[in-house]
């Protein structure tokens, strides 16, 4: 089934904010994967957007969130800036028929996330 979900990355060097529009296995086990996926092409949290996006070819860029009308969840991916550069993503669901966005966890420590919808996966 097609869970469609929009990932918005904010805080990355030269992108102030971008969002990528992906049809399928947008749910939280999907987007981990897809977590998972970047950070071993890339561990480098700055990189990560970069990672993510040519470990995901199928990835549509989006001007704003809102052109995914049909989506299911969104996710946003933020780095923190400080000595230690870190990951955060937050997550929202819409349901079927509804217009505004529910929170479903985060923000938290990317790793957390994978951690959480991804038991065992080796980061």
């Amino acid at each position: 089934m097609a869970t469609r979900a929009v990932y918005s990355f904010t805080g990355f060097p030269s992108v102030p904010e971008r969002h990528l529009y992906l049809h399928h296995d947008g749910y939280p086990t999907g987007a981990a994967w897809r977590f998972a996926t970047a950070l071993r092409h890339n561990p480098e949290a700055a990189a990560f957007l970069d990672a993510f996006r040519s470990s995901q070819p199928g990835a549509e860029d989006l001007s704003a969130p809102v052109q995914a009308a049909d989506a299911e969840y969104r996710y946003r991916v933020q780095l923190l800036a400080g000595v230690r550069a870190e990951l955060q993503v937050q997550c929202w669901r819409r349901l079927p028929g509804g217009a505004s966005w529910q929170p479903r966890c985060g923000p938290m420590p990317l790793a957390l996330f994978i951690r959480r919808f991804l038991p065992g996966e080796p980061l």
